[in-house]
């Protein structure tokens, strides 16, 4: 008797189970179930940029509309989804810039992460570049960043923190290419760590970290009458630990 009704109990809940799940809307894309896209905004800010949308104008390239010093490109096609291309001209010392729009919209004091996919075009002994996060993308170099360098001579990446114009740099060993690389750094109360397509390098650096106001971006420039090109897929920002 009593197996009996434990056996109808146990049906009657699978029943009930499948009926509220059918009467349960679902929020589910064809692809994966999707939870909440919204991030808790008093604690953190992440943002993304896949370079698919937007225009190429400067204030309005990608999603996040971002800035720049002269005309981006969109090559078009390939593998990778929405690439964008900076190039500097033909005229000697030109600073050709992409960055957030607000030269210092936070402060590098902040737990900050930032990561750039890009691939540069002409990898050659008259090209520098910077990726990161620094006080102004305008000027060679910055007074405050956090940040990838590739200086003229330069035939591995190195990363730099660099505080009122003094620095620390460190050779990464990882040598430059012109395929897509992945640079990424995160920034702590410990220091900061640098990533090469998910790998760490330069080891923990904890002197000369700024604390300016810093905004993300990048910048090439040429040291001679050539134009020098940088292409950009992704970039993300998060910045965590706020209280507001």
């Amino acid at each position: 008797m009593k197996s009996s009704l434990h056996k109808s109990i146990t049906t009657s809940a699978l029943i009930l189970c499948v009926m509220l799940a059918t009467l349960t809307p679902s929020h589910a894309s064809g692809i994966q179930q999707q939870q909440d896209p919204l991030y808790p905004f008093r604690s953190s800010v992440f943002l993304q940029d896949d370079f698919t949308t937007g225009s190429t104008t400067s204030g309005l390239i990608g999603a996040l509309g971002w800035g720049a010093s002269v005309a981006v490109t969109v090559p078009g096609g390939g593998t990778n989804p929405g690439v964008i291309s900076l190039a500097t001209g033909a005229v000697s010392g030109t600073v050709a810039r992409l960055n957030s729009l607000g030269s210092q919209p936070y402060f590098a004091s902040l737990n900050i992460a930032s990561l750039f996919r890009v691939a540069l075009q002409t990898n050659d002994a008259n090209t520098t570049v910077r990726v990161g996060i620094t006080d102004n993308f305008t000027v060679n170099p910055p007074n405050n960043g956090i940040y990838f360098e590739k200086l003229d001579a330069d035939t591995n990446w190195f990363c730099v923190t660099r505080s009122g114009a003094v620095q620390t740099r460190v050779d990464s060993g990882v040598a430059i290419t012109t395929s897509f690389t992945n640079l990424a750094h995160s920034r702590n109360s410990s220091g900061v760590t640098f990533k090469i397509d998910q790998a760490t390098v330069c080891g923990l650096m904890s002197t000369n970290v700024p604390t300016s106001g810093v905004g993300q971006g990048i910048h090439i420039i040429n040291s001679a009458a050539a134009s020098k090109d940088i292409q950009v897929d992704y970039a993300e920002l998060a910045i965590t630990g706020l209280n507001r």
